[in-house]
């Protein structure tokens, strides 16, 4: 199964550790997957209660390697996701990800 994930568009959750700690979601493709690790190349989102813009999306795309305990939980993505043009909505008090052809992802509530 953790094969399975390499080479797929994800998103991944971070784990919030306390209250205050800001919503963090990365979209991207797996460039690696294993028991300790996950290897992305995408763009990071971040939510940020209390700004005109709460939503901060990176304007380039980097590879993080991301603990595996750090990791709330993990959406498969179309393969065709386009990370140069995520779009973003709010639906009452929650953010999400536009995702042609599917379910829009949640990336959390403010």
């Amino acid at each position: 199964m953790i094969e399975e994930l390499t080479g797929k568009m994800v998103k991944i959750r971070y784990k919030k550790f306390f209250e205050e700690q800001r919503l963090w979601v990365f979209i991207g493709k797996v460039i690696k997957f294993t028991e300790n690790w996950v290897i992305v190349d995408g763009k990071g989102i971040i939510i940020s209660k209390g700004k005109i813009n709460p939503v901060d999306i990176d304007k380039d795309v980097r590879t993080l390697i991301i603990p595996r305990d750090n990791v709330s939980h993990i959406r498969l993505l179309p393969d065709d996701f386009d990370v140069f043009n995520i779009e973003v909505e709010e639906i009452g008090f929650r953010y999400f990800v536009k995702v042609k052809g599917g379910p829009h992802t949640s990336i959390g509530e403010i």
